[in-house]
């Protein structure tokens, strides 16, 4: 039977995916090449599972958790980094034809993680072009402000609006993986998946999964997880900027940097909203991997006790609340059918429900 992992203390069977893809007549879109497909598929032979992932859906966590699994490592999938070229898995798709991707998967139980649309192409756009991210701003951001401005900059200050113009106006074959509709990646209309989890329920929808595929006994799933899992977020993030840092001093201060990092922690709800940077213009300039790292640990911990999904659904509703309205319903679009077939809200209040023709807040991205 279809499950699809979803509230709290909830699995609920039947086929609830199937029957959406149904009701809407559901074809994917063959613009985007089927080795997207293919090469988005992880086996794992010991448990007869293949697992597709979606970036920006837990995809690097679920790799190094397979990788763990398949290999007998009874660690934290954070032993290995999320580059880490020995974290890979035997079969590899990218050499088999669809039809044949098809057939294998009818024999295995499958597996993916689905992601709310405007979730994660917000998740995308602070990760990728507003922190400090020097690759991304080289080979997206100098593309999408030639293209908005008539002119190129640096590819450091793509605003959010301009992004989401991006992804409107890009033909689907054209736009970067990561923000390519999950439907289209993984094609659960046209494969039977055993469990789809969802990252708003993550950690409940991990536990359970391991448990549905026979690996319950992988001790790694602690009363510590959220405080592991931050731990290395918080790791990955320093280490990225630290490792970059040259390259992005080229186009931003590096005061600027550790505030945009500082943001982009706030935004994923790991350290408070109420908690500023800790550092001046001046020390920015001299500040330490350890330093950083130590610092954004203590904020937090201070952090814990409070609401963390309330601001996480705040900073969401500021960062849409200057898209134009229009805009609003020309994204919803391109994501519809995410929103339909995982049975997301197509309109939901916080994005649509109180907004006005030509409204507009602060934008929470202009770092003073």
């Amino acid at each position: 039977n279809f499950t699809t992992v979803t509230k709290e203390n909830e699995i609920s069977q039947g086929n609830g995916v199937t029957e959406r893809c149904s009701k809407i007549n559901y074809s994917y879109d063959q613009k985007i090449p089927d080795n997207m497909f293919r090469n988005s598929l992880l086996p794992l032979k010991k448990y007869n599972v293949t697992f597709c992932r979606v970036p920006k859906g837990a995809s690097t966590f679920w790799t190094r958790l397979l990788v763990c699994l398949e290999r007998d490592l009874w660690k934290p999938p954070f032993v290995f980094k999320p580059n880490d070229g020995s974290v890979k898995l035997k079969n590899d798709f990218s050499k088999f034809s669809v039809r044949k991707a098809y057939k294998f998967l009818k024999n295995t139980k499958n597996l993916m993680f689905s992601r709310n649309p405007f979730s994660r192409v917000l998740s995308f756009y602070v990760d990728k072009l507003f922190s400090p991210n020097p690759f991304y701003w080289n080979d997206l951001g100098i593309g999408i402000t030639k293209r908005s401005r008539g002119f190129a900059t640096c590819g450091h200050d793509v605003t959010f609006n301009e992004f989401v113009d991006y992804i409107i106006n890009t033909p689907s074959r054209m736009r970067d993986y990561h923000i390519i509709p999950t439907n289209d990646i993984c094609r659960p209309c046209k494969i039977h998946y055993s469990f789809i989890g969802k990252m708003e329920n993550f950690e409940n929808d991990v536990s359970r999964i391991l448990k549905e595929i026979g690996a319950e006994s992988y001790p790694y799933f602690a009363e510590n997880f959220k405080k592991e899992y931050t731990s290395d977020a918080i790791y990955d993030i320093v280490q990225a900027y630290f490792a970059n840092r040259r390259d992005s001093d080229k186009c931003i201060h590096r005061h600027t940097g550790i505030k945009r990092v500082w943001l982009k922690l706030q935004i994923r709800g790991i350290i408070s909203r109420t908690i500023p940077v800790p550092f001046t213009s001046k020390e920015s300039l001299s500040l330490s991997f350890p330093k950083l790292l130590k610092s954004i640990i203590k904020a937090r911990d201070i952090s814990e006790n409070e609401d963390m999904k309330a601001q996480k659904t705040m900073f969401i509703t500021q960062a849409y609340s200057n898209i134009p309205l229009d805009t609003m319903f020309k994204l919803q679009s391109v994501y519809k059918k995410d929103l339909q077939i995982f049975n997301y809200d197509l309109f939901p209040k916080h994005l649509f429900g109180t907004r006005q023709r030509g409204n507009s807040t602060i934008d929470i991205f202009c770092l003073k």
